[in-house]
């Protein structure tokens, strides 16, 4: 992984000697994420913790999409034919969602000098949300189009999300309105990688964008040896930009 982020910053760096103009730009994006994969799941249930604090939802990969967002800069050359060699960096919060159908309190009692847990299911409605805080680098290369005022930007290249922190927050209601709740920390996801195809069209200063990731990363790979066992992110980003340079 690091040998592939250097050989493209590599390339980044020593197209910069055949490019014509410099562009910086500000960027603000919200977006679309979900899990897809055997492992992600679309209806989950809470689990009652072992402490007060400990609920945990039985799979927060969710297969259905929650609202994110996030902040980059971005600096770009365009050559004198319009190819484009450009490096983005940013701070976003990713999240997936998944419907709860039920809470299970964890009871234990002694029988026979034996400590026995016994579960079962209070129905309760709710989501849980997985909320990932993610550093995410992002080189590309592409071409620009122009038509009259308006620049055309399309940007393949790749995603590098680098977890800073994962979440499972989720809240369920019963039919007597006991709440259930998560806020637990979960260990600290692989780097993502992800194919990306971004496109961006800006008027003077201002712009607009979309993009596309497919993850190629097994989000749970180390949490089973079953092969089968797949979890990938999928991710659809729309924002607004600005070149400050």
């Amino acid at each position: 992984m690091k040998a592939t982020l250097l050989t493209l910053i590599s390339l980044f760096s020593l197209t910069q000697l055949f490019a014509q103009k410099f562009e910086v730009s500000i960027q603000a994006n919200s977006g679309l994420y979900h899990y897809d994969g055997k492992a992600s799941a679309s209806v989950s249930f809470i689990n009652q913790g072992s402490t007060d604090k400990g609920n945990y939802t039985n799979n927060p990969y969710g297969s259905k999409n929650g609202f994110s967002y996030g902040g980059d800069i971005q600096g770009q050359y365009v050559s004198k034919c319009g190819f484009i060699t450009g490096l983005q960096a940013g701070y976003e919060v990713l999240r997936s969602k998944v419907d709860i159908n039920g809470y299970y309190p964890s009871t234990i009692y002694l029988f026979n000098s034996n400590y026995i847990a016994q579960s079962y299911q209070i129905p309760a409605k709710g989501q849980t949300f997985l909320q990932n805080q993610d550093i995410n680098i992002n080189p590309y290369v592409g071409y620009r189009l122009k038509i009259k005022n308006i620049k055309i930007d399309m940007m393949p290249g790749v995603d590098l999300g680098f977890n800073v922190s994962s979440y499972d927050k989720g809240k369920a209601v019963d039919s007597v309105g006991n709440v259930y709740r998560t806020n637990l920390k979960k260990l600290d996801a692989p780097t993502d990688v992800r194919l990306r195809f971004g496109i961006a069209a800006t008027y003077k200063r201002f712009g607009i964008t979309a993009a596309y990731a497919h993850g190629l990363t097994n989000l749970v790979k180390n949490l089973s040896s079953d092969s089968n066992y797949e979890l990938h992110s999928e991710l659809l980003r729309f924002g607004i930009t600005y070149r400050i340079l």
